[in-house]
């Protein structure tokens, strides 16, 4: 597979059992997926019993997840946050003041392979990358002597690492190193 400069609103979304969220599927790899979930109400979220979940705010107000023992909630309310977890645990996810886009990483637990990063202006990536996502701001990056211009709701994906060089940063992204 060659570098994709995918754009989001072009993805098409499935929509989830429950009828509360649908789903775009990004990529599915054998050892990883990565999506993007937009959650409309609160519902119970999927377990996915012996995978790493890892999730990103994208855009609305945040995300509350509960789980059903009394145990402290998970909360993803700032873009650039993440939220590591089992996808055993039952979860209830709450959507905060309306509808949220989440970026979702799911991996094998016993194994290595990517992590969802945090992108920011002091924290630009030292290392290569799966993927690369805006959330705030545009970003000027170059890949493999190409130029590209990416603002929220752009992805650029591959299966294979590449090298980003950041020309002109934006306020916030997310990366899959």
């Amino acid at each position: 597979m060659t570098l994709r400069h995918i754009r989001l609103n072009s993805v098409p979304c499935t929509l989830w059992k429950n009828g509360a969220g649908t789903t775009r599927l990004l990529i599915e790899q054998p050892e990883w997926r990565l999506s993007v979930a937009t959650i409309i109400r609160a519902a119970p979220f999927s377990s996915f019993p012996g995978l790493f979940r890892q999730m990103g705010l994208l855009t609305g107000d945040g995300v509350r997840l509960l789980p059903p023992t009394g145990a402290l909630p998970l909360l993803l309310d700032q873009p650039g946050d993440l939220l590591r977890f089992s996808g055993d645990l039952p979860l209830t996810g709450t959507p905060l003041n309306g509808s949220v886009n989440v970026l979702n990483l799911m991996r094998f637990c016993d194994r290595s392979g990517p992590n969802l990063i945090s992108i920011k202006q002091d924290t630009l990536p030292s290392n290569v990358l799966l993927g690369f996502m805006p959330v705030e701001g545009q970003w000027d990056v170059m890949i493999g002597g190409r130029h590209y211009t990416l603002a929220p709701g752009d992805m650029l994906l591959d299966e294979a690492s590449f090298e980003l060089s950041i020309l002109k940063p934006g306020q916030i992204a997310y990366g899959i190193s």
